[in-house]
């Protein structure tokens, strides 16, 4: 089994990325059916949010579950941490992501119970992690922003996310749902959506180090695919 996650992720290094357009609708409804030995597909897209301010921006700051840990893991947690209470400003000042592992030959597609924390990145924080997560037996398909009225910083994060249908042969995107948002705060909703039948594998972004402000942040979707 080990060998089998290897070789996709050997593949998954060299899977192009393109972009999508955040505004677009899910085509949900219309998505052709999964054989139900599932597995996670070489090809990779990408759904971006971009403040469109340069200054002072980190480098590339990332999760990417299914390459770090094994083709089966899907992002499914997000956690993050608030500005410092000094700072008037309202938006996310550190994240972390839990990538937790799919049994993907598996019919019902379950959770193995196995997981992996990594820290994406951190600036000036309060204590105390708030967090989004993907109930159990959902799929992770996409992330929702919440950013200011500026479209500047990253404010709030949710995971949208999808069961499989009642025959296991798709995911059923007409019952998607989404987390509660991580922290609370208002602000203008961005969508990051997977396309239909794709899922949520690692997030990439970059942040103000003066600040400690996201600044540009996509998310990483790959195709569920069969033998």
């Amino acid at each position: 089994m080990r060998t089998i996650r290897s070789a996709f992720a050997l593949i998954a290094l060299f899977a192009a990325g393109c972009a999508v357009d955040a505004a677009d609708p899910d085509l949900a409804v219309d998505a052709p059916n999964l054989s139900e030995n599932w597995g996670v597909g070489s090809f990779a897209v990408n759904a971006r949010w971009d403040s469109g301010l340069n200054a002072n921006l980190s480098a590339w700051q990332y999760i990417h579950c299914n390459l770090d840990y094994g083709f089966g893991y899907m992002l499914t947690d997000i956690n993050v941490y608030q500005e410092a209470l000094a700072d008037p400003s309202e938006f996310i000042a550190r994240m972390a992501g839990v990538c937790r592992e799919f049994d993907l030959p598996a019919p019902a597609l379950p959770r193995t119970g196995a997981l992996m924390s990594k820290t994406i990145f951190t600036a000036g924080f309060r204590a105390g992690a708030l967090s989004a997560q993907v109930p159990v037996n959902n799929y992770p398909t996409g992330l929702q922003l919440r950013v200011d009225s500026g479209n500047t910083r990253v404010k709030d994060v949710r995971i949208n996310y999808a069961p499989k249908n009642a025959t296991w042969t798709a995911l059923d995107l007409a019952s998607s749902s989404s987390t509660s948002w991580a922290i609370g705060y208002a602000g203008t909703t961005v969508n990051l959506s997977c396309p239909a039948q794709q899922v949520m594998t690692g997030l990439d972004l970059r942040y103000d180090t003066v600040t400690g402000q996201i600044r540009v942040l996509e998310i990483h979707c790959r195709e569920l695919t069969w033998p």
